[in-house]
């Protein structure tokens, strides 16, 4: 279990590094590879092209998601790391708008779409090889901790573009500097594979091919077996991620254009904020094995309607702890979600496609609410001058998760009763 913890979170940090990293200088990168256009406009264009990759995750997720289902768990992991780091790097070397004109847009966009498609194979495949590798009663401790790697990851990225915010000039920040986090992804990704390599494969997987069970057209067996759990999952993440993405990469550039803060304030509110919840999301993994899913997943979802129009009401108020409470009382409310879904999703699938139901469903999901968080409340934002967008967004994408947790199997609320192959359909829904 350490190795397996090790392997798939060392992926997922590598991932959010990176997310991490754009979030913090996409205004730059509006600036350097959209450079017509205001800085609002920009910073839009920066937003529409973080957005782009999320749109090739569902491709990723099916592509990767058979592998994984026909192949092995283990081998989308050491591809999906791969392909992620070297367009990370790349994007790092890419000349801008004012040196090879609208190739360099092209380039930046052709990068994203790569790392689209290593996304949506990397989290999915690295959620099902954890829930297929833990003990069922410490599934919720095991799998909170990619989660875990995911804050870590962004934290590093942002940390990282703030020490070089404060080290560098605003014009060399902008010239050159905020190359450097891109290129250094690639010695991250280098660790991350070697120790994939280490590892064996899922016992799940390993007994499906001992048997000789394993799906020869996954993804057509995936709609004929787990259409019910595709939409619960789909409805589930769309919160999860939505909320996410929205506390990750566009709470960040909020604080700066609509409640005031300077670059360096912002970070620091953020990274506070994600060390809070880097703590958090364990203790309540551990919690939902002992308590059961769905009271964490209700409790969540539920909070965020009650508390999410005052929350950011406050946040843009102008009181001055209104960024930092704000941020804190959203990171808590999320860290419930996000510390009990990982160990509830892929548990839902059937063995023989839960790689490709699951990539499927989550990254649909994670496309249109969690890449396309910051472009939609940016555009709504815009085009309404309502500041409260933030919330309507989090309200709309919590009662969408409801709907979905009501109609949770029993088996599922409880780990400890699950064994390797339930699905939805072989339970009572709830």
């Amino acid at each position: 279990m350490k190795k397996a913890t090790m392997a798939t979170a060392i992926g997922n940090l590598v991932e959010w590094y990176e997310y991490g990293i754009y979030s913090y200088t996409a205004a730059i990168i509006g600036s350097q590879f959209f450079p017509e256009g205001s800085g609002t406009t920009a910073l839009l264009y920066a937003f529409a092209v973080f957005a782009i990759s999320f749109f090739f995750r569902p491709l990723g997720g099916l592509i990767f998601g058979s592998i994984g289902d026909r192949l092995g768990r283990k081998k989308i992991l050491v591809i999906t790391i791969m392909l992620m780091s070297l367009s990370t790097a790349a994007i790092g070397l890419v000349p801008h708008y004012g040196t090879i004109g609208v190739t360099a847009t092209v380039l930046l966009i052709s990068l994203r779409i790569a790392q689209g498609l290593a996304a949506g194979g990397e989290y999915t495949g690295a959620s099902v090889f954890m829930n297929e590798s833990s003990p069922s009663n410490r599934r919720g401790l095991f799998t909170s901790l990619l989660e875990s790697g995911s804050l870590l990851g962004y934290i590093i990225g942002s940390v990282f573009v703030a020490i070089l915010t404060s080290i560098l000039s605003t014009e060399d920040m902008a010239s050159w500097g905020w190359r450097i986090p891109f290129i250094c992804s690639l010695p991250l990704a280098l660790v991350g594979m070697y120790v994939r390599t280490k590892i064996d494969d899922t016992p799940t997987f390993i007994k499906m091919k001992e048997e000789n069970t394993l799906s020869k057209n996954p993804l057509k067996e995936m709609f004929l077996t787990a259409r019910k759990p595709l939409v619960i999952s789909f409805l589930v993440v769309a919160f999860a991620n939505g909320a996410y993405y929205t506390l990750l990469t566009y709470l960040p550039s909020y604080f700066e254009t609509q409640v005031g803060l300077s670059s360096m304030e912002s970070m620091i509110v953020t990274t506070l904020g994600m060390v809070l919840m880097l703590i958090l999301i364990p203790i309540f993994g551990v919690m939902s094995d002992r308590y059961g899913k769905k009271p964490f997943l209700l409790l969540s979802s539920g909070l965020t309607i009650l508390t999410a129009i005052p929350i950011i009401a406050y946040v843009s108020s102008g009181a001055p702890s209104g960024p930092l409470v704000g941020y804190f009382a959203l990171d808590v409310i999320v860290a419930i979600f996000i510390g009990v879904f990982p160990s509830t999703l892929p548990m839902l699938f059937p063995n023989r496609v839960r790689n490709t139901a699951y990539g499927a469903s989550y990254n649909v999901s994670t496309a249109i609410f969690g890449g396309g968080a910051p472009l939609i409340i940016t555009s709504l934002q815009t085009s309404t001058g309502n500041k409260l967008m933030p919330a309507f967004f989090l309200m709309g994408t919590a009662l969408m998760a409801i709907i979905a947790i009501m109609n949770l199997p029993k088996a599922i609320n409880n780990s400890t009763k699950i064994d390797s192959d339930t699905s939805i359909e072989k339970t009572k829904i709830i």
